[in-house]
């Protein structure tokens, strides 16, 4: 695996976005880790991109891009509903609900907030305390001081949800 390192400016992000999107093109994309940069008129995207090396066993979620049954047809995005179990979606389907509720209420894209991934390493993982969340890949502590005892109250919620409806949670 290897890491690839691009910005975006916020106000004119065309060039370099154009240059990013080829380059996932054309490369075995493993993981993106995006943080925003505020400052001020240079503020910018940063992304850190895995790549896994041409003959590198990817991981499971992402084997079946060449079926198409698990990704959405032509858009490289992982379908949660396929690749995790039906407890685990509906747990990640109530914080994705959160999420919406938390972009909307902050005037920001969804994936500021956090992005699919990391709502389903959160179900995946169980987390369950604001040290687990910010151990989390692109979690930092500003987001577990901004999302954090919310985010957990929810994904707590949404467990004893689940475990009422006689769903297995484990």
């Amino acid at each position: 695996m290897a890491l690839h390192f691009f910005t975006i400016p916020a106000l004119t992000p065309q060039p370099a976005q154009d240059e990013f999107n080829r380059f996932c093109l054309t490369h075995r994309v493993v993981s993106i880790e995006r943080q925003f940069v505020n400052d001020g008129a240079n503020a910018y995207w940063a992304l850190c991109v895995t790549v896994a090396a041409a003959d590198a066993t990817l991981p499971d979620a992402l084997k079946a891009q060449d079926s198409r049954s698990k990704l959405n047809v032509g858009s490289g995005r992982v379908d949660y509903k396929t690749v995790l179990s039906e407890q685990d979606f509906a747990l990640y389907a109530a914080l994705r609900n959160w999420r919406k509720s938390m972009a909307d209420a902050e005037d920001v894209p969804v994936y500021a907030v956090l992005t699919n991934e990391q709502l389903a390493e959160i179900v995946r993982r169980r987390v369950d305390n604001l040290t687990a969340l910010g151990g989390n890949d692109g979690v930092g502590p500003s987001r577990v001081q901004r999302y954090g005892v919310n985010l957990l109250t929810h994904f707590q919620a949404a467990l004893a949800e689940v475990c009422s409806e006689g769903i297995d949670a484990t």
